[in-house]
């Protein structure tokens, strides 16, 4: 059986790991990308909005640099910590909307872009306020489940409308996360297109900071 606290306590220290392992120029064009250099450093507002940068940094950089990932795959991991960064390796990016909590230890969800559900595994996630919420983010699978790879961003109606390209009112942030609408499934197609875009991650994490739904910005 899979021991949750083991896989977490890998994956985090992979993911420290390949995060000291990323250039100056590759966090420079990931912050830029998300609105986050200014006067040659990187300004976030909380731990939440650092943790997007260091997520493009180690899986998908802007400007052409290498994963970070990559570098930290290179170092020796065995055991579960081999079976953790491999799955690391497939892990992808999509947006999901959280259900209900299941008491086996994680959370009914649904994968937006693959339009399947999927059992989630966030401790943080997998609470009843975040019911019908919505988040981006990367996914493992290991385990039968689906796990979050450190950072996550909101995404409410208004972030979703933007990513569609459709005119948005910008609201003052939320107190609390409100549930998604669920999108049409012609808006899970057009989202499915737009995915296959490099920088759609970049996008979609900018849109979520830019509404403030990871608290105020530097």
């Amino acid at each position: 059986m899979m021991d949750h606290a083991a896989v977490s306590a890998a994956r985090a220290r992979i993911l420290s790991g390949a995060a000291k392992r990323i250039p100056k120029a590759s966090a420079a064009s990931c912050a830029r990308a998300l609105g986050m250099w200014h006067d040659d450093e990187v300004r976030f507002g909380n731990e939440a909005q650092f943790q997007l940068m260091l997520d493009l940094g180690v899986f998908a950089p802007a400007g052409g640099h290498s994963p970070a990932l990559e570098r930290e795959a290179k170092q020796p991991h065995e055991g579960e910590a081999l079976e953790v960064l491999r799955a690391l390796q497939a892990a992808h990016f999509t947006l999901f909307r959280i259900g209900p909590a299941n008491p086996e230890g994680w959370a009914d969800a649904q994968d937006l872009l693959r339009g399947t559900a999927i059992r989630l595994r966030d401790e943080k996630l997998q609470r009843e306020e975040f019911e019908g919420v919505a988040f981006a983010g990367r996914l493992m699978r290991l385990g039968g489940l689906e796990w979050t790879c450190g950072a996550v961003a909101p995404v409410t109606d208004e972030v979703l409308e933007e990513l569609l390209g459709r005119p948005v009112r910008r609201l003052p942030p939320p107190a609390m996360l409100p549930p998604l609408t669920p999108p049409t499934a012609e808006d899970c197609a057009l989202l499915r297109q737009a995915a296959l875009a490099a920088d759609f991650a970049p996008r979609v994490y900018r849109a979520s900071l830019e509404h403030g739904l990871l608290g105020k910005r530097q």
